[in-house]
């Protein structure tokens, strides 16, 4: 009897130690600056340098201006179908958000005001690149710097879309994030981003599994384990601070609002407030899609963009 015990405890240990061994001991995925922006920048990538960080983003296409935003977790790759459907037609810039994609986040403080700088980010953005009168797309997290853009310059953003945009109940929307949240998280992300878990966060953003494509998974943990990304989601995600959902009414430009019905991520529900307090806007919701129709769903998110754009 004591020999099964002893086999026992030693079987409930060796599984024990198998997920830490896969954790700490697995291969290191970070990728150094360098190497990410020699082989995940694009021909059409520019660099340029806000406080003391390089930012990227990328321009092509002719016509009137579109500014895409990706969300959190996100870089420009992810309107990369949407870019490629509507760059005939008209000059579209994607942006990497600071501390994603292959931008850098300046220099924090101990009480570093992320709201406050993004809204700075974005303003030097129209101001850097001339965006005097432009069009705004953006996704989840990029739909809540969408919405604060049109708030904040009217003057410049004639029409907006919002895809599945951040904007109500932020801190419930956020504690999907939970993992980021803690400090004894950021040791498991030492080596960076595991495959699985990239998985698993495209598993949550479509509604039709089959459209995942295994290329675009890992190209989004490329991107993740760029060198400082990491620790900056685990910082953003950790200070809990969220724009102010009052702030949406200040949004008076044209707005279209997208939708996935089967969104996991965004619920549903939040579209239709979006609706309510912005004045005048229009709701297209898509059937058997996520939370990014722009990948799920780019033929028919285009064309519902396309023609708002040309109302």
């Amino acid at each position: 009897m004591k020999k099964i015990f002893r086999l026992l405890a030693v079987v409930i240990i060796i599984l024990l130690l198998i997920p830490v061994a896969i954790v700490f001991l697995r291969p290191n995925r970070i990728i150094a600056k360098d190497k990410a922006k020699t082989e995940l920048s694009k021909p059409y990538s520019h660099f340029i340098h806000w406080r003391d960080a390089e930012i990227h983003y990328t321009d092509e296409g002719n016509g009137f201006p579109v500014l895409m935003i990706h969300g959190f977790g996100g870089s420009y790759a992810n309107f990369q179908k949407l870019a490629d459907l509507m760059k005939n037609d008209y000059r579209v810039i994607r942006i990497d958000l600071p501390g994603f994609g292959l931008s850098d986040f300046p220099t924090t403080t101990e009480n570093e005001n992320y709201v406050a700088d993004y809204k700075e980010y974005l303003g030097y953005i129209l101001d850097t690149l001339h965006l005097d009168s432009v069009y705004v797309i953006g996704n989840s997290m990029g739909g809540g710097m969408t919405w604060l853009m049109a708030a904040d310059h009217p003057e410049k953003v004639k029409k907006i879309v919002l895809l599945d945009a951040a904007g109500y109940d932020t801190k419930d929307v956020a504690a999907k994030l939970a993992m980021f949240k803690y400090k004894s998280v950021a040791k498991v992300f030492d080596r960076g981003m595991p495959m699985f878990m990239s998985k698993s966060g495209a598993q949550k953003s479509y509604c039709v599994k089959e459209k995942i494509e295994p290329a675009v998974v890992r190209l989004n943990n490329h991107f993740t384990n760029r060198e400082g990304n990491i620790t900056h989601m685990l910082n953003l995600a950790r200070s809990q601070q969220f724009a102010d959902s009052a702030w949406i009414q200040n949004v008076h430009c044209p707005t279209l609002i997208v939708w996935g019905k089967q969104d996991e991520i965004i619920p549903l529900e939040h579209a239709y407030r979006f609706q309510r307090d912005i004045k005048g806007s229009e709701l297209v919701l898509f059937d058997s899609c996520g939370h990014c129709p722009m990948m799920e769903m780019p033929l028919e998110t285009e064309q519902a963009i396309v023609k708002f754009f040309k109302e």
